[in-house]
């Protein structure tokens, strides 16, 4: 009984592990951001210093079709360093990574903001090869 248990568990561990991912779509050019962007808004959170940073985890769906991809996040940061009014400005493919990444924007927080609130920042988060990282602001 306890081999048939220990068997069944194994399998069950096997079976829940992830696959490799392999790409099935390019990567789409990097875009740039500053286009996104009015002349006073904080780009790729240069002004801020991170208290909780989590990336987004890439969907399920994505990586099991080997979908890469980016999203542009417009957010602002309270006095108090919280994440609010998050928005898409932009994504490639659409409606495959904005929902895991305003998501995880969400959950960021901050050192409050030295100037006061900042408003409009944008960040760019690549979704590429299975993994998530920041963009550039440039």
């Amino acid at each position: 009984m306890r081999a048939l248990f220990l068997i069944s568990a194994f399998l069950m561990c096997s079976c829940s592990t992830n696959k490799p991912f392999y790409p099935k779509s390019e990567y789409p050019p990097d875009p740039w951001v500053k286009g996104y962007a009015q002349e006073d808004d904080c780009l790729g959170g240069e002004k801020l210093a991170a208290v909780k940073f989590d990336m987004p985890n890439y969907p399920r769906g994505a990586y099991r079709s080997g979908r890469q991809g980016w999203v542009i996040v417009r957010l602002d940061v309270t006095a108090a360093g919280l994440t609010e009014n998050i928005d898409v400005d932009r994504s490639v493919p659409e409606g495959m990574f904005e929902g895991a990444a305003v998501k995880a924007v969400k959950e960021w927080r901050f050192r409050p903001p030295q100037d006061g609130p900042l408003q409009n920042c944008r960040v760019l988060l690549r979704f590429r090869a299975g993994t998530v990282t920041l963009g550039s602001g440039s």
